[in-house]
């Protein structure tokens, strides 16, 4: 009996040493919480930079990024990897530009070429394979001359303010027109303009928005955005635009450019000291105000499709990769904007 339990006691003597000797159950981590800013995309809003009327909200990078380094416009044509010229037969609404780099061209809808018989803007955001010689599509912003300059064209260094590059996203030649007319009066650049040029408006970005400029690139070194891939814009307290690249490389190529395009919307806004401060919130439904409006393919090359949606309070452009055989498209470029869905021509009875 006496046997029988020290040996119990020393069953349970072991027992509790090798209970105490045991590891202590790993905690389970506590669920991430959810970041605020988050736009539901794989990209988040930074911290908003405000001068005058014009707020802008560094959109960053939380999920995957395309690295590819596309060319652009006004670096291809200083290298002369890239040209555009007018041919003599085709339509207004067309020029011929011609990548001769290995690299594929990323183009943005407003951005301004000077020459042939009138100046232009690009009309789609669209990439241009490497190696490739292509009709794109573009919009008169020299109303009245269609005469002789040389057939080559420049890149004026700009992009148009926010409506125009609309226009050329949405709609037509004379809305185009209209809207240059517009600017030129608020500019005060259509005096001695005879033939309804955009290039006094577009001067003005280099010149007269230097304060501008000045002022978004002291508060965005201060604000530092990291993997920073586009902009969210409000306009005394109203979001009316949101830009997006599909990563930082793309964007640093053509940030300045992008943001003096704001300036030269701003400048000409209303301004109101006590606008309320967009939210986050605002932002977030902007951004989603089109998702259930279906895609219309507008234009598409080699290497991308460009695809609107348009609704009723906004519109929404985006430029998808075709990619290679069994690799999924990818956002390159998305763009949204505030827009008033034009009202179809109603035909009066007939009495």
């Amino acid at each position: 009996m006496r046997t029988l339990v020290a040996a119990l006691y020393a069953a349970l003597a072991l027992i509790a040493c090798s209970r105490a000797d045991a590891p202590a159950p790993t905690p389970k981590p506590e669920p991430a919480k959810p970041n605020p800013n988050d736009l539901g995309d794989g990209t988040a809003l930074g911290a908003p930079v405000h001068y005058r009327n014009l707020t802008l909200y560094p959109v960053v990078a939380t999920g995957e990024i395309d690295d590819t380094d596309y060319l652009v416009l006004d670096e291809g044509m200083q290298q002369g990897a890239v040209t555009i010229k007018e041919d003599p037969d085709a339509s207004v609404n067309e020029l011929t530009l011609t990548n001769k780099s290995a690299q594929p061209l990323f183009v943005m809808a407003g951005e301004v070429v000077v020459g042939g018989k009138q100046d232009r803007i690009i009309g789609k955001n669209t990439v241009i394979p490497a190696k490739t010689t292509l009709e794109v599509p573009v919009f008169c912003v020299e109303h009245g001359r269609w005469t002789g300059r040389h057939a080559d064209f420049a890149s004026a260094g700009v992009l148009a303010h926010q409506t125009l590059r609309s226009k050329a996203s949405y709609e037509q030649q004379t809305d185009v027109w209209d809207e240059v007319a517009s600017k030129n009066t608020k500019r005060g650049t259509d005096r001695g303009n005879e033939t309804g040029t955009y290039r006094g408006a577009a001067v003005e970005q280099t010149t007269t928005l230097a304060d501008w400029d000045k002022a978004f690139d002291v508060a965005l070194a201060a604000a530092q955005p990291k993997k920073q891939v586009g902009y969210a814009v409000a306009l005394d307290g109203e979001v009316v635009a949101i830009d997006v690249f599909g990563g930082p490389r793309l964007l640093a190529k053509l940030d300045r450019k992008l943001r003096r395009s704001y300036y030269a919307e701003a400048i000409d806004a209303p301004f109101d000291p006590k606008a309320r401060v967009a939210s986050v919130d605002d932002v977030k439904t902007f951004l989603h105000k089109n998702d259930k409006v279906p895609d219309e393919k507008i234009y598409d090359t080699e290497a991308a499709d460009t695809l609107n949606q348009v609704g009723d309070k906004t519109a929404s452009t985006k430029v998808m990769s075709k990619g290679a055989a069994g690799k999924k498209p990818k956002a390159i470029y998305k763009s949204v904007t505030k827009y008033e869905k034009k009202k179809a021509d109603v035909l009066e009875p007939i009495r």
